[in-house]
């Protein structure tokens, strides 16, 4: 038994013994090696903490731009509703103020009496503008429509410039002047006009602050919902 182990003991120091040592070179080599693939395990850490800054900030502004879309939608859906809102309004208007289509727009015969200036208002005030007559065609329309024909009705025409009649929606030069007889130089004072009373489509002009009725016209009706909608784009 005892010789059995100093046998083994003997295979293994020659066994030791018979190991190569490393060179200098070797250890040098070896040294490097650990060095440079220590230096690439720091890079990568590096690399890895930077990717990992750089999503946490991507991830951040998407965020950041997601909610800037939230809340443009919840502005858009705020405005959306509002003009939805504005179409009801706007239909119960019509119904409620009885306008008169004609020829791609609308006329509303009032039945209260303003002066020329207030009535001008109140007909922006429901969405118009105090009536425009381009032609004789539309001025023998209008006037036929007239729910009585012994009430006087402003229009939109004024020579607030003595002698140089101007329709108020876009000041150009009225063109047709239908005039009652003796009227459209009655001189200072005498700057809106009116429809003369009569079985005539003619005019009159007369003291703006008389309290006439007047008619109103739009550009719009109820039925043309492109342009009704870009109009309350616009105002909102």
């Amino acid at each position: 038994m005892i010789f059995v182990r100093i046998v083994l003991l003997m295979v293994l120091c020659k066994a030791v013994t018979s190991w190569p040592c490393l060179s200098n070179e070797s250890k040098k080599d070896f040294d490097d090696s650990r060095i440079a693939l220590k230096d690439m395990e720091n890079h990568l850490v590096n690399t890895v903490k930077k990717l990992e800054n750089g999503f946490k900030k991507i991830t951040a502004s998407i965020q950041d731009q997601l909610g800037d879309v939230k809340n443009a939608l919840s502005s858009v859906g705020e405005k959306v509703k509002k003009v939805d809102s504005d179409f009801q309004i706007l239909g119960k208007d019509f119904q409620k103020t009885k306008w008169h289509k004609y020829n791609g727009h609308c006329y509303y015969y009032s039945s209260d009496a303003k002066t020329w200036f207030n009535a001008e208002r109140k007909c922006r005030d429901i969405g118009g503008y105090i009536i425009k007559l381009d032609d004789r065609e539309e001025n023998e329309q209008i006037f036929a429509s007239r729910p009585s024909s012994n009430m006087v009705y402003w229009i939109g025409l004024t020579d607030l410039n003595e002698g140089e009649f101007r329709w108020n929606f876009d000041q150009t030069k009225a063109t047709l002047l239908p005039w009652a007889r003796g009227y459209g130089k009655n001189g200072n004072g005498y700057d809106c006009v009116a429809y003369n009373h009569d079985k005539k489509a003619e005019w009159f002009d007369y003291i703006c602050n008389t309290k006439y009725y007047y008619i109103c016209e739009s550009n719009f009706c109820e039925y043309n919902v492109n342009i009704i909608f870009l109009s309350l784009t616009f105002n909102a």
